[in-house]
Parts: structure tokens; C-alpha cells; sequence
């Protein structure tokens, strides 16, 4: 892959996780699952961008 599909991969995942975190807390708002969700989403987003640029890192 080049560097601009690297880029846009990481961009997009970056996007996504943002994507499903926010409409995670829009939909849990309020309820007793927010507080222990969010954390869990937040590190599951976190990992995926390390993999995610780990692997761009190896490539090169």
C-alpha cells in the first residue's frame, strides 16, 4: 500500500471508532452501562489505531 492509502486507512478507522463511540454514548446516555462502556469502546479504538499504524510502520 502507499503512503495515501496508509493514511486514509488510518484516517477511516479513526473516523469509524469515533462514529460508533459517539452513538454509544448518545444511546447510553443516562443509563447504568455509560460510565463502564465508554472506557471499553475508547481503549478498543486506542489499540485499533496502534495496530493499525504498527502495521503502516512494518510495511515501510
Amino acid at each position: 500500500m502507499t503512503i495515501k492509502a496508509w493514511n486514509a486507512a488510518i484516517l477511516g478507522t479513526a473516523i469509524i471508532w469515533a462514529g460508533v463511540i459517539i452513538t454509544t454514548a448518545f444511546l447510553l446516555a443516562g443509563t447504568d452501562y455509560f460510565g463502564s462502556l465508554i472506557p471499553i469502546l475508547g481503549g478498543g479504538a486506542a489499540g485499533n489505531l496502534i495496530v493499525v499504524a504498527g502495521a503502516k510502520r512494518a510495511q515501510e
